[in-house]
């Protein structure tokens, strides 16, 4: 057994017996062998836990949580309770990442030690490897500070460069998430919330010019379906940001990177709705909900006077 783990890796897993097997391969044979691996099940009733058992049973450095309710965002939290190395990354268990991908970011970040977190570059993976696509890509390594990670997290300034708020393509310093008590709310969309938070929080970010995480499209996935749960998450989740900010007494310094990723997560929010929901009538079910939630939690001239026009432009690809 290894006494000192470098990084610990978080995998929330729910019925994903079919993929789980492949992400773990990835993980379990990373370059960078001192690696602590958490896996957290959501109470999966197909062989998810078979196959946890499995590997928990070859690999001392592997353990298992189980959860019920909470979705994702508890899970990781479980993983984050129990990190203690320095640094920690999450990938979820339909996803998995390039075999140096963790080492490679652990030595940027020991050679910046400035740095609070290496941001890969991802491929979007379909089940036919001949559709992989880039979906954010850094031409070299680059230092930045934490401000314009933010800008280019939340989309407020028209850079060609963008941070995905996924979290799978990134290796964090466990101390700024420990230290600030960072966690995830128990919602869809906790990604938003955890990386503006994050990026609150850290001074620098560095960007590393490979793409090592590979993110796995499924048709069943919670991104390509769409409920009530699915507004009302995401209007928590500003909400959440919101009341962060008030209580740090710095919304007005921020409420331009705030008011600019409400304006990204509507954009991706309607663009989700209008490619999985095809009946007209249900569609205005759901925009006349989207516009009730906006009246009960902003008000709409504050709304509009932050609105960036030229922004919603480059949104909608006007």
């Amino acid at each position: 057994m290894i006494d000192e783990y470098i990084i610990t890796v978080i995998i929330p897993t729910y019925n994903n017996a079919e993929y789980l097997e492949r992400c773990l391969l990835s993980v379990i044979n990373q370059s960078v062998k001192n690696i602590k691996i958490i896996i957290v099940d959501n109470g999966s009733t197909d062989n998810t836990s078979g196959i946890i058992q499995y590997y928990i049973k070859n690999y001392d450095n592997i353990e298992c949580h189980i959860t019920l309710g909470g979705g994702p965002g508890a899970a990781r939290n479980i993983g984050i309770a129990r990190c203690k190395t320095k640094y920690i990354t999450f990938i979820d268990s339909d996803d998995w990442i390039d075999l140096n991908a963790y080492q490679n970011c652990i030595n940027l970040l020991e050679n910046n030690p400035q740095c609070d977190a290496a941001i890969m570059g991802i491929l979007t993976e379909y089940d036919s490897y001949f559709l992989s696509q880039k979906r954010y890509s850094y031409e070299k390594e680059n230092v930045i500070e934490s401000k314009l990670a933010l800008a280019l997290l939340t989309n407020t300034y028209n850079y060609s460069e963008h941070i995905s708020p996924l979290l799978g393509n990134k290796v964090y310093r466990s101390n700024v998430i420990l230290d600030n008590k960072i966690l995830f709310p128990e919602t869809y969309f906790e990604d938003n919330v955890f990386m503006f938070q994050f990026f609150y929080f850290s001074k620098h970010i560095i960007l590393v010019s490979r793409n090592y995480l590979h993110y796995y499209q499924r048709s069943n996935s919670i991104m390509h379906s769409f409920s009530s749960k699915h507004i009302s998450d995401f209007f928590e989740t500003f909400k959440i940001l919101k009341s962060f900010l008030k209580n740090e007494n710095r919304f007005s310094e921020y409420q331009k990177y705030y008011y600019a990723f409400f304006q990204r997560g509507c954009a991706m929010l309607l663009n989700t709705l209008f490619s999985v929901e095809q009946n007209i009538q249900v569609q205005k079910k759901y925009l006349i909900e989207f516009m009730k939630y906006i009246e009960l939690n902003f008000d709409v001239d504050d709304l509009i006077n932050n609105i960036d026009i030229n922004l919603l432009k480059r949104i909608w690809g006007i």
